[in-house]
């Protein structure tokens, strides 16, 4: 891909960053009472710590698209267990309080309804405790992430949040339906960097 025409190649360029002091993520696993998937953890202390990869690149570990990890922003309680084994979603009867205006209405009013439900969207739909045991690994764009599970059942394995779609958190599969591993991920996007199916 020299012309860099593959998805996110603009932002990484195909670089790795230096891998990360091995003694850097063992004192993380402590703190945290968790020991990282070892493919992924083995990755970012000998290969790179982030850069090239699927998408807009391999997040440097403890960062997201929005810069270093706010525990209780975006980033959940990593010693916590991942609390879903199965695709997560709320349910029609939540995204049915989603306001719909009607003509005429003020634009204060407008306003206000609007703020309510993003005030609920935040407490219920992107409260930081619905990926505990997670890290954010990548960005598709548009708010659209790929998490890696660190502590749990679902642990080693990647999932997909599409909650800016109201699609929720699901699994990540192959075309066989087997869930991803890290390297899975890893090593299907060096397969065919230039493709988004991941």
């Amino acid at each position: 891909d020299r012309k860099r025409k593959g998805f996110g190649a603009s932002v990484h360029d195909y670089h790795l960053n230096p891998p990360l002091d091995v003694d850097v993520v063992e004192t993380f696993e402590t703190e945290h009472g968790i020991a990282l998937p070892e493919d992924y953890k083995r990755f970012i202390t000998e290969i790179g710590n982030g850069g090239a990869g699927p998408f807009y690149g391999l997040f440097p570990f403890g960062y997201d698209d929005e810069g270093p990890w706010k525990v209780g922003v975006l980033v959940g309680d990593v010693g916590q267990p991942f609390p879903h084994t199965e695709a997560w979603n709320l349910n029609d009867e939540f995204f049915a309080k989603e306001p719909d205006p009607p003509e005429g209405i003020s634009e204060e009013e407008e306003d206000r309804l609007n703020e309510e439900w993003d005030t609920l969207l935040e407490a219920e739909y992107w409260d930081p405790a619905v990926v505990n045991g997670a890290i954010p690994i990548c960005h598709m764009g548009c708010a659209l992430r790929e998490w890696l599970i660190v502590h749990g059942e679902q642990r080693g394995f990647v999932w997909k949040d599409y909650r800016v779609d109201q699609a929720g958190l699901s699994p990540l599969q192959d075309t066989t339906g087997k869930q991803v591993t890290f390297t899975d991920w890893y090593l299907t996007w060096l397969s065919n960097p230039k493709s988004v199916n991941l």
